[in-house]
């Protein structure tokens, strides 16, 4: 929907490199293989990669980014330029241990947030499935607002 707003001064064609979407996951042991399957497939997750120690310390988590153009439909077919899907610049986040969803939100705000400095944040958990337009009226109340601070929707 983003790059669809041609007429926009913020979004249009190129509005993907305005966004990063982040997933945090919560525990490597916890995860489920097919998830890091379609990690994988969609090119932001390595298998073999993740270590448990680095230099004689333990390691807190694996941080893995890339810009994908392949996505999985609900169906769990992939789609891609071919069919419309613009680029996502993916960020994978997995922790080593599972320390429960408030540890996944700090990784979020502190890890990825204080490196990318954005200028808007929105938190989904997981099943979530907002509607088409969804993300786009959750920024547009911070764009429209400076007085915003949070939303929800």
């Amino acid at each position: 929907h983003f790059c669809a707003r041609n007429k926009s001064r913020t979004w249009g064609e190129l509005g993907w490199q305005k966004i990063v979407v982040c997933v945090v996951s919560d525990g490597r042991e916890k995860i489920h293989p097919r998830t890091l399957d379609v990690l994988a497939a969609m090119g932001v997750y390595q298998h073999g990669i993740a270590k448990n120690y680095v230099n004689q310390k333990a390691v807190q988590a694996h941080v893995y980014e890339y810009t994908t153009q392949v996505s999985l439909d609900s169906d769990l077919k992939f789609k891609g330029a071919e069919k419309g899907i613009v680029p996502c610049q993916l960020i994978f986040c997995l922790k080593e241990r599972n320390q429960r969803k408030l540890n996944s939100h700090r990784w979020c705000f502190n890890a990825v947030g204080r490196a990318l400095n954005p200028n808007v944040c929105i938190l989904l958990d997981v099943g979530t499935q907002p509607g088409k337009t969804s993300l786009y009226h959750l920024w547009k109340a911070f764009d429209t607002d400076s007085n915003v601070a949070g939303a929800c929707g």
